[in-house]
């Protein structure tokens, strides 16, 4: 598949198609011995991003899951499960986004019928191109519940008192990064033409934290909604992501709701447990005991609504997203006239960990221990944005501390400034920092401390930090951040990537275009390493080890056509990039 920059439908099928065996089981859509499924791959763009969306044929209830395969790509595995997805899409067909995939990575994507079931679907990847290279990016998401699109409303974005730009959606949803810069005057409107105006909604958001700018609801109001000179300063994150989550203080009692699913994608299948569906319109907390005892509470819908919820901990610190499957968890479906029926959490006598939908929004209370922390994510399954009020039921002793935790990273990002690259990085809180080191790959495994940036100490405010790394790696650039206390100890971010481009021919193929022999050069030192071709769906056609600084290969069973060439090391890092066209 190609990633294209909308959404254009091929049509597929599964029937006659056997069950493959050897792979780590999906996860999710009834997948079992009599599955039928079909693989396809793509390279992802440089953006990182891909929207991956189905629609139904004969097929009407599919699901999907996504693979990576480390270097070489040569389908020998081992592959890396990173998504299974059931019904996310319109009626019972998968749907998936991603916008942290390694650019230039092939990526596995296997689709098959829930169950036993065969027939048509039909399927498109798409998403933006590059990142632009502007002094910030913004990301805007549009959104049809439907899956339709929006007929001819748009949303209109100016930059500088320049004409408008419209943006309009064809299938159910789309992203668009718009680059700006420090000084830049944004103006956003929507022109509501279309029909079903109920099913339009769409979100301004800072990329790549995902950090909300502006959200529309559905029925979006027509005319400007949004005017900003920009600053390139994150907003703080939404508490609807786990690096926005609010400290629960003093056994508070607190009244919340949510609109959204937040911007990052924090729940997968590694670490979900019993939320089958994800996130569904859920806000992040967390709380930490200052005395040990037992810990329950209850969570009490404001009406007739489907709550469900998780815990995850103990964690020595705030680790977003959650590092493995729930200490507690319900995914229970209440029934029942009675408004009691629809209340759940962690007491009223239940003795299991976790539950699903057939249970009875219950399970056991979880005992503490001063110090530890815990993350709760409280979920609303039925995507309805009504309230619900949580208490706290505390015993043998346990209270909660109100301490603010420790560094609450909110926001990290890497950003290409012509040859430099440009970190960003903000936290929503701080205690006892005290100095975040600044780390560099090649590949992703090995990592270099490249400088120290001093941190705050003790802060409650948002503070906002930078780095400039002035001597990337060409090719790929791995960052990640180690926040270090006071006392040594220290934690590492997520990872953030960053592409150098070339500066100059660094692998040559001669001549380009070429026919059934090719040679290639490398530069001095390059002998070793490995070079390997791909078409333009983003298979590996061709894989071969350079014994020396030019070499000699046979393309004759190569059909003609453009091919993208990578240069690897031994290792699997990648060292540099070129193309070739066969006549």
């Amino acid at each position: 598949m190609s990633v294209n920059t909308g959404c254009s439908f091929t049509n597929f099928t599964n029937a006659y198609a056997t069950n493959t065996i050897g792979f780590t089981a999906p996860g999710c859509g009834g997948w079992g011995a009599g599955s039928l499924d079909v693989w396809f791959s793509f390279v992802a763009p440089a953006s990182g991003i891909a929207i991956i969306e189905t629609g139904s044929g004969t097929l009407t209830d599919a699901a999907m899951a996504l693979y990576n395969d480390a270097p070489p790509l040569d389908c020998a595995g081992p592959f890396t499960l990173i998504q299974c997805d059931d019904n996310s899409g319109p009626g019972n067909m998968p749907y998936m986004v991603f916008n942290n995939l390694t650019p230039g990575d092939t990526y596995y994507l296997r689709v098959w019928g829930n169950g036993s079931a065969s027939g048509t679907f039909d399927l498109c990847v798409h998403g933006p191109a590059v990142i632009p290279a502007t002094g910030c990016v913004y990301m805007l998401e549009l959104f049809d519940s439907f899956g339709n699109g929006w007929g001819s409303s748009t949303v209109d974005i100016s930059i500088n008192g320049g004409a408008f730009t419209n943006y309009g959606l064809t299938c159910a949803y789309n992203i668009i990064l718009l680059g700006l810069n420090i000084g830049d005057i944004l103006v956003v409107q929507y022109t509501a033409s279309g029909p079903n105006q109920g099913q339009n909604s769409y979100e301004l958001s800072f990329f790549p934290s995902g950090n909300n700018l502006y959200v529309s609801g559905t029925t979006p109001p027509a005319g400007i909604v949004f005017t900003q000179s920009i600053d390139c300063i994150p907003p703080a994150a939404a508490q609807q992501d786990c690096v926005g989550g609010a400290t629960i203080c003093n056994s508070q009692a607190f009244n919340n709701t949510s609109s959204n699913t937040g911007n990052v994608v924090d729940l997968t299948i590694a670490n979900r447990g019993c939320l089958a569906g994800n996130e569904r319109q859920g806000t992040w907390y967390y709380f930490s005991p200052s005395a040990s005892g037992t810990i329950g509470f209850m969570i009490d819908p404001s009406g007739t609504d489907d709550y469900d919820f998780a815990v995850w901990g103990p964690m020595a610190a705030v680790t977003c997203p959650p590092p493995g499957p729930p200490l507690r968890c319900s995914w229970a479906l209440p029934s029942g006239p009675c408004p009691a029926c629809y209340n759940t959490g962690c007491g009223n006598g239940a003795l299991d960990m976790s539950e699903g939908a057939g249970g009875n929004g219950w399970v056991a209370p979880m005992n503490v221990t001063a110090g530890q922390v815990y993350l709760l994510y409280i979920d609303n399954y039925s995507t309805t944005g009504q309230a619900f009020n949580l208490t706290w039921n505390l015993t043998n002793g346990a209270s909660l501390d109100c301490t603010v935790l420790p560094v609450e990273l909110t926001d990290f990002g890497a950003f290409v400034v012509e040859d430099d690259v440009e970190l960003n990085w903000s936290t929503a809180s701080e205690m006892n920092s005290d100095h975040f080191g600044i780390e560099r790959s090649r590949d992703g495994l090995e990592f270099e401390l490249i400088g120290t940036v001093p941190a705050a100490g003790n802060s409650s405010l948002t503070t906002h930090y930078a780095f400039t790394d002035r001597s990337p790696y060409t090719g790929h650039n791995y960052y990640r951040l180690r926040q270090v206390d006071n006392g040594g100890a220290f934690e590492h971010s997520h990872v953030r990537t960053a592409w150098i481009r070339l500066n100059g021919p660094v692998v040559i193929m001669q001549p380009n275009p070429g026919s059934d022999l090719v040679e290639v050069v490398v530069p001095a030192g390059g002998s070793g390493s490995i070079l390997e071709m791909l078409d333009a769906t983003g298979r590996a056609v061709l894989r071969q080890t350079l014994d020396s600084e030019r070499t000699s290969i046979d393309t004759g069973a190569l059909p003609t056509g453009f091919y993208a060439v990578r240069l690897h090391s031994s290792t699997g890092a990648d060292l540099s990039r070129a193309t070739w066209i066969k006549q």
